[in-house]
């Protein structure tokens, strides 16, 4: 009886964990900027700021903020830095436009301001869009496997 009661909640739990390791949002709307960050970050804050400004002047604006635990952000982090040919280094890391910026400082928040400006006024492709392929999800994959391995040995018993 307590073997049958184990498997049951052996299964339950890796369905816990599968449900939310496979389900995904997609937004309405790809973003114009993409701000990777992390919680607590004093950069982050302040380059936040400066996007606030922008977006009051610019109420189109998207921005999307990803926090760096976020499920799957490191994985589309690296591919953006990849393709924009960057190291993301520190906090905060935002894309716009074909502009990619790491960390903040006046020039970074002078070359933020000018790349939503073009992107406003020229238009401009997301910073998804440039990501042909979904990046492979290594934290989740990573997490699936942790999962199965916890089953089996539970299941096995």
């Amino acid at each position: 009886m307590m073997r049958i009661r184990l498997r049951g909640l052996a299964w339950i739990g890796l369905v816990a964990l599968l449900v939310p390791a496979v389900g995904v949002s997609a937004a309405e709307t790809l973003p114009d900027v993409v701000v990777f960050y992390r919680e607590g970050c004093n950069d982050c804050r302040h380059m936040d700021e400066v996007l606030e400004e922008l977006y009051a002047q610019y109420p189109n604006l998207v921005i999307s903020h990803i926090e760096e635990t976020d499920p799957g952000a490191s994985d589309l982090m690296w591919t953006l830095a990849t393709k924009y040919g960057i190291f993301p280094s520190k906090f905060p890391v935002i894309f716009v436009g074909d502009e990619a910026l790491v960390g903040t400082g006046r020039d970074k928040e002078l070359r933020l301001r000018a790349a939503v400006r073009d992107c406003v006024f020229n238009g401009c492709e997301s910073p998804i869009s440039q990501v042909s392929e979904k990046p492979f999800p290594w934290i989740t994959a990573a997490s699936l496997l942790v999962a199965l391995l916890v089953a089996a040995i539970i299941l096995l018993q």
